[in-house]
């Protein structure tokens, strides 16, 4: 089975929604793929793209990897001069 590139983005963000939303969540491709009623497969490609531009935290590989929702760095406080 293949997927297009539109799907793929879909399903990115769908992907990083679902971790904004839970952000403690912790997940295997497998968990998630329950949750959101999507193949494993495509799931592990995005997950690993996620992971790749740091949005998402990756422990472990295969089907055991654990993904988590990486916290974007934000600056509270602006100094001025």
């Amino acid at each position: 089975m293949t997927i297009s590139d539109q799907e793929l983005l879909k399903l990115q963000m769908e992907c990083t929604v679902f971790f904004e939303n839970n952000p403690y969540a912790y997940e295997t491709a497998r968990g998630l793929a329950k949750k959101l009623g999507r193949g494993v497969e495509p799931l592990e490609v995005v997950l690993n793209r996620l992971a790749a531009i740091s949005i998402l935290d990756k422990r472990g590989e295969g089907n055991m990897a654990i993904y988590s929702y990486k916290t974007p760095y934000t600056q509270n406080e602006v100094e001025i001069h």
